[in-house]
């Protein structure tokens, strides 16, 4: 209704986010989308990827921006026993904190979770690590594209007798700030019941691990080690890209049916025939003939024309877009996932858009990403009531 304030489910949810890079990060935007109020805290240095290219017009981050929208921003040297007092007394009205520091960094700072939960009995902590809590790797570092090798992502990613590629979204650190935030709202109704906070643990190996998902299933229980296929599935034929004149189209036969739509909008009623290709087990044994057969057949057309026939026939069908084309695609508009803030300088910025909606609620936080402890002083003054002079000395005794 027109006039009417969007719902904000997590209004009046209190969160301090240490994180950094992404995972983390996107942890605490997803919840300050969704209403909470988010404060980000940085070292004096800053976030890192606030460094990590491209950067747009203004010289900020795009990796940085994607990630901090809906947050105020501020640093606090957590080496400084000053820092870590003004760190803790956030805490104390704080639902949730967000963690990705190796474990020797959080015993350095005071903020070991289990110390943490005995000091702030009702705080939701999420710490979020590359190899996990525990084992003999948990102190080693780690990013996306390290995970994507470590966990067997890399091995069954690219063409089949080329060396393995990482996927070029950083998927792992992103899903698992999605886990992050499914933990966090779990260990948040937990706390309804329990009247008791909780430590919410996640890391980029077991998120790497539980993506691989049937491929990891089929080795555990059939001893089948999957390999790279390129574009294609092996446990289907043929699901995979083709070359068209002017670009390229993934096409799927993704069951015996499609397998006859697809000789149909193709006019080959010779394979549609042929008692050997019937079935996907008998195209699985004669992958490289139908491969080959399909190579040809899609370079004598165009993109839109074979989309136009192939849609026709209830084939899954796609077109290789990139990343522009994805962005800028009608259907991605359509669906919110290019939303636009403004800076309070009225210049405009262009972010993606939340990947899920509530039909009465708003999608999206409305405050640009924080430039570096651009809310310091409003935070620290309404936190702890102090004046414009405790601030200066803060700054000048390297705190902030």
């Amino acid at each position: 209704m027109a006039g009417v304030r969007p719902v904000r489910p997590l209004e009046g949810l209190k969160v301090i986010d240490l994180s950094r890079v992404l995972a983390g990060p996107l942890c605490g935007q997803m919840l300050a989308d969704m209403g909470a109020d988010v404060v980000k805290v940085e070292s004096r240095a800053g976030d890192e990827n606030r460094n990590w290219q491209p950067f747009d017009a203004a010289g900020e981050s795009c990796n940085f921006l994607s990630v901090n929208r809906g947050k105020r921003g501020i640093t606090l040297n957590l080496k400084s026993e000053r820092g870590r007092e003004l760190l803790f007394g956030l805490l104390e009205s704080a639902d949730v904190l967000l963690l990705s520091f190796l474990p020797k960094t959080l015993a350095q700072f005071g903020l070991h979770p289990p110390d943490l939960r005995r000091r702030f009995q009702r705080l939701v902590i999420a710490s979020i690590s590359a190899f996990g809590s525990e084992g003999p790797l948990s102190e080693r570092p780690g990013y996306d594209a390290l995970s994507q090798a470590f966990c067997g992502i890399m091995s069954i990613t690219g063409e089949r007798d080329r060396m393995p590629v990482r996927s070029g979204a950083s998927f792992v650190d992103l899903t698992t700030g999605v886990f992050a935030y499914g933990g966090v709202l779990t260990a948040l109704e937990a706390r309804r019941v329990t009247g008791q906070g909780d430590v919410v643990r996640v890391s980029l190996l077991e998120t790497a691990i539980s993506l691989l998902g049937y491929h990891g299933v089929g080795w555990l229980e059939a001893g089948k080690l999957p390999q790279r296929e390129g574009s294609g599935i092996w446990h289907l034929v043929p699901y995979q890209a083709f070359r068209c004149r002017d670009g390229e189209i993934l096409v799927g036969a993704t069951n015996d049916r499609v397998w006859q739509n697809l000789c149909l909008a193709t006019a080959r009623s010779d394979l549609a025939a042929d008692p050997d290709l019937a079935t996907n087990s008998g195209r699985i044994a004669r992958r490289e003939r139908v491969v080959e057969e399909f190579t040809q057949i899609f370079a004598s057309g165009s993109v839109a024309d074979w989309i136009a026939r192939l849609e026709a026939h209830g084939v899954p069908v796609a077109p290789l877009h990139t990343v522009a084309q994805a962005v800028d695609h009608p259907q991605s508009r359509a669906n919110g996932m290019v939303v636009e803030l403004q800076r309070g300088d009225g210049s405009k910025l262009r972010l993606l858009g939340s990947a899920f909606k509530l039909a009465a609620a708003a999608d999206h936080a409305t405050l640009p990403p924080p430039r570096l402890g651009e809310h310091t002083a409003e935070v620290l003054s309404r936190a702890f009531n102090l004046d414009a002079k405790e601030i200066a000395a803060l700054r000048e005794q390297g705190v902030i």
